[in-house]
């Protein structure tokens, strides 16, 4: 019995079997170059997809906004400069308060300055009665600034659920509130938003 020839790939140099025509390696090599030219991928498309506008809204630096049932942020009340969300802070799992400066005024320099002096005052308020400010962020164009979450209710809130409101408790929500703004004019501060329907409780 004669062995056959051995041959090799003219291109490549690799061992040919039997009646190849073509060489397997070669083959590969072409069709992943032209996967490549084509933009073909193993990666599915939902894993490079980027996130839209709507989804990158959702989430700001570590802090993830609260959804409500019809999938919308939960907005806690609305301001001057900016809107304020129940989130949660996805490092340390607790729920904070994020207010974010308002989209209108995104470029606007001015405004922009004005929020930054808001979030930094705030800061530097430490009481009982008043929600402390401990983080301010930058995404993309949108800047925030994070402060304590306190379950409960709005004034106004109260005052719908409940009606006229007991003298005793109208009086002790006066004490806090009165506590809050000593405390807030010790630094220097003057709030000029005191209001029922004012949830985070600042506008400087």
């Amino acid at each position: 019995m004669i062995a056959e020839p051995q041959r090799t790939c003219p291109t490549c140099g690799n061992e040919l079997s039997g009646a190849m025509e073509f060489c397997p390696v070669c083959m590969l090599k072409k069709a992943l170059a032209g996967a490549v030219a084509s933009g073909e991928s193993s990666v599915s498309e939902d894993t490079i997809k980027p996130r839209t506008s709507e989804q990158t809204s959702q989430r700001f630096e570590h802090y993830e906004l609260v959804t409500g049932e019809d999938g919308k942020p939960v907005e806690l009340g609305r301001g001057a400069m900016g809107i304020t969300y129940k989130a949660f802070d996805v490092d340390l799992h607790c729920p904070v308060t994020l207010k974010v400066i308002s989209e209108r005024y995104l470029g606007d320099e001015s405004a922009r300055l004005r929020f930054l002096r808001e979030a930094r005052a705030a800061a530097s308020v430490r009481h009982t009665n008043v929600a402390s400010v401990f983080h301010l962020g930058r995404t993309g164009e949108n800047y925030f600034y994070a402060m304590e979450f306190v379950e409960g209710e709005t004034l106004e809130q109260l005052i719908k659920r409940s009606g006229k409101l007991d003298a005793k408790l109208a009086l002790e929500i006066t004490t806090q509130v009165a506590a809050g703004l000593a405390a807030v004019q010790e630094q220097g501060l003057v709030h000029r938003d005191i209001k029922p329907t004012n949830s985070d409780g600042w506008s400087l």
